[in-house]
Formats: C-alpha cells, structure tokens, sequence
C-alpha cells in the first residue's frame, strides 16, 4: 500500500506551507497511526509512521516503547525532504492489534542539525470499512459508492486510482455513507477513460485528541474496483 495516497491532503498542506518558512528551521514533527485492512474474514494490522519538517530531513528514525531494540527507519516519501515515512510491509500485516505507544523520533536535517521529537498512540483501531455498492452507472454517466458506518471514524476518504496513480480523491464527513461520483464533481486529478478498470479505495479516519491531519490515530481501508462507463 502507497501511504502517500492516504493522506495526500496533509502533503499538499504541508507543501503549499513549507514554501513559505526559512530552510534553516531544523525542527520536525512525528506521527505514528494504526492500519487497519481486511484479509480474508480478518482485519489485519499495521502501522505507519510519518515526519514532517519545515526544513530538509537527511535521515529519520523512530523507537517504539513497546517494542524494546526495534528501530524503525523512515525514508523520503515520494522524493518530498520534508517528509518521511515508514509502512509496515503488506506481507508482514498480523491479526494483533498494535497496543499503545510512545514513538520517539531522532531526524538529522541536511543542515547537520538533530531534533528529537515524540508521538503518543493509543490502543484504539478502527475496524476495516466494508463496501457494499461500487458500481457505475451507465444512464446517469457516475460511479456510485455506499458502504456500513465504521464505528468511531470522524471522517472518510475516497480514491480513485489506475495503477499507482492518482485519478480521483475526495474527503467526505463522517455522517454520509454513500457518494454519487461523476466527473462533474470536484476532486479528479485526471480525466477517467470509458471502459478502464479503476481501483477504488475507501478511507476512514480517527483522529488523536488534538483532531487535526497531523495526529492520526487509526486509518482504515477498504478496497475494491470499477469499470468506468461503458
């Protein structure tokens, strides 16, 4: 799984601001959030870890207070320097839930600067989604998405990838558990083509006590695909 999909939004925030701040500010700040995906009749657990810095990390680590001698290496996120992530490999996903942590985090900035910062997970996960409608609907030319509320989420997210691309991503509250997506809607990064077979993910969120897009508690996924048009 891309984690830069799941929240390009804070990406972009942190891009648009970053422009605007000096390069020698050599201070970071970390995030580490449950995964949750259905394998099987299971949901499985993961985890994802995320640094953010105004300024250019050179290297970022992360240790795990429940998890004595383990080190988790961070590494740039789509080429971006000021950010980082680590993903649990699909492959290594298990059916324990992650139990509650505080990740501290060690970047060295390209500056030759240090910066020590923490996050403090919890136990809390949110179960996967479960979709019950994708299907595309011919006469009224839109893709329509339902799925079953998840327990505790406080907001959605929908992507609509071809391949590891972008085509279609748009944030969606919390009360509303069906969409109607056509290409008169906003959100489309590129124009879908008639009869291409897209993959369709659906996100949930629960956020930490602070609830902005830099304390992520648990995010949650639900895949699954979609011819477009005819």
């Amino acid at each position: 799984m891309n984690s830069f999909k799941i929240i390009s939004i804070v990406l972009l925030s942190l891009v648009i601001i970053s422009c605007n701040k000096e390069e020698d500010e050599a201070s970071g700040v970390g995030d580490a959030f449950t995964l949750t995906k259905r394998s099987g009749a299971n949901d499985v657990y993961g985890l994802s870890i995320y640094a953010y810095t105004y300024s250019s990390f050179k290297s970022v680590v992360a240790l795990s207070t429940a998890e004595e001698g383990k080190t988790y290496t961070l590494k740039s996120n789509q080429g971006y320097k000021t950010n980082f992530i680590y993903d649990t490999p699909d492959a290594t996903y298990t059916t324990t839930k992650p139990v509650a942590s505080t990740f501290n985090f060690t970047a060295i900035f390209e500056n030759g600067v240090t910066d020590e910062f923490q996050d403090v997970l919890s136990d809390k996960v949110l179960a996967a989604p479960t979709i019950d409608t994708c299907q595309y609907n011919s006469t009224k030319n839109l893709l329509r998405l339902t799925w079953k509320p998840v327990t505790n989420a406080e907001s959605y997210f929908i992507n609509i990838t071809d391949s590891s691309a972008l085509v279609f991503g748009s944030a969606v509250p919390v009360t509303i558990t069906a969409v109607s997506i056509s290409t008169k809607v906003s959100g489309w990064v590129s124009t879908p083509v008639a009869g291409k077979t897209y993959k369709v993910k659906l996100y949930a969120y629960l956020y930490e006590a602070e609830k902005n897009t830099y304390n992520l508690q648990s995010v949650s996924i639900a895949e699954t695909e979609v011819v477009w048009g005819d």
